[in-house]
């Protein structure tokens, strides 16, 4: 064979081969999943880190197509899929769903159904009305879904004995401080426990927000809440936009819903 022609034959031996490598090239996200998804411990601590489905998040299918929230959702709850975090450089979280394979540890499939449930079941309550509601607080005080339509409403489900809810109590005295001039945010805090035990505790720690006692039928049975604590943010038309069980998330859910209170510095003065 000529040398010409061996070189050219081999140029093109190696240019098929490149070009099958690049058909060939495996996604970060699908070297991810060969890292974990037959580790359930290893798919846990990527879980926790990375995916946050209580957060606003785009939806991918396992083929890259857009699907709705509640599809991706539901798509978790079979146990048959996990959830992915795609590269973006965009605000919002985007999510890839990802199937197990026949080498996967089963116990994901039992831990991604159990934990997305509850988010789930929050999302599927955005949207919907809150419960009429007519309470008095500790101190007396009356607030009901009347005086409170027009504005946006923070409620916050706890008892005494839930460590988690109690840890939380600093974050929130800084976050009700932060909205004290507001008129357009209603803070409420709904308790298992009833008055006297709440008033003992509150006796030698400070909760900043208003205290209704003796909750329970109106949070587990009205509201179907059975993890403490449950924060859920009311819109001023009454409906609900987002229900979450820490106070970060809370926190950047009503952030993202209060209206902002006029500066009336500037305005003209009043028309008669």
């Amino acid at each position: 064979m000529k040398p010409f022609l061996h070189s050219s034959l081999l140029f093109l031996f190696s240019l098929f081969v490149l070009s099958c490598g690049e058909n060939e090239k495996i996604s970060e996200t699908e070297l991810t999943f060969s890292n974990i998804h037959s580790d359930q411990a290893k798919w846990w601590r990527y879980h926790k880190t990375n995916i946050d489905l209580s957060s606003e998040f785009t939806a991918r299918g396992e083929e890259g197509d857009t699907l709705s929230k509640k599809a991706f959702f539901e798509a978790l709850l079979t146990g048959d899929y996990i959830a992915l975090k795609l590269k973006s450089n965009a605000s919002e979280n985007k999510y890839k769903l990802f199937r197990l394979q026949e080498d996967s540890d089963d116990d994901i499939s039992y831990t991604i159904m159990a934990d997305t449930y509850p988010y789930y079941k929050h999302f599927m309550m955005e949207g919907k009305e809150f419960p009429d509601f007519e309470f008095t607080d500790l101190q007396g005080r009356k607030v009901s879904k009347e005086l409170a339509k027009g504005k946006t409403l923070a409620v916050k489900t706890w008892f005494i004995r839930c460590k988690p809810c109690i840890e939380e109590m600093p974050q929130l005295n800084r976050l009700v401080e932060e909205y004290e001039n507001r008129d357009d945010v209603l803070f409420l805090s709904l308790s298992l426990d009833p008055k006297e035990e709440l008033e003992t505790f509150l006796s030698t720690r400070e909760f900043k927000y208003p205290v209704i006692a003796n909750q329970k039928a109106f949070i587990e049975d009205t509201l179907g809440f059975t993890i403490y604590p449950t924060h859920i943010i009311v819109e001023p038309s009454g409906k609900i936009r987002k229900v979450v069980n820490t106070a970060p998330e809370m926190i950047a859910a009503l952030k993202n819903t209060a209206v902002d209170v006029p500066d009336y510095k500037d305005a003209p003065p009043p028309l008669d």
